[in-house]
């Protein structure tokens, strides 16, 4: 089966602003509306050494303390 690759409109540029204009379009009605992005930014956990922790690890990896 042949998909439509839509990659291409998540990357920052001229073709996801175009996008963004016509979603506007389409839910608001109005040409001079866009779409407002939402980017949700994850935060990674970090040891008392500061050495990064996976989701799901009990044990620093660098120090051996529990987290």
């Amino acid at each position: 089966m042949d998909g439509f690759d839509l990659t291409k409109y998540q990357e920052e540029g001229e073709d996801k602003d175009k996008i963004r204009k016509i979603m506007g379009k389409v839910l608001s009605g109005r040409s001079d509306y866009e779409v407002a992005e939402e980017k949700k930014v994850e935060k990674q956990r970090r040891c008392d050494c500061g050495w990064p922790i996976e989701s799901g690890q009990k044990f620093c990896q660098e120090c051996g303390t529990k987290c």
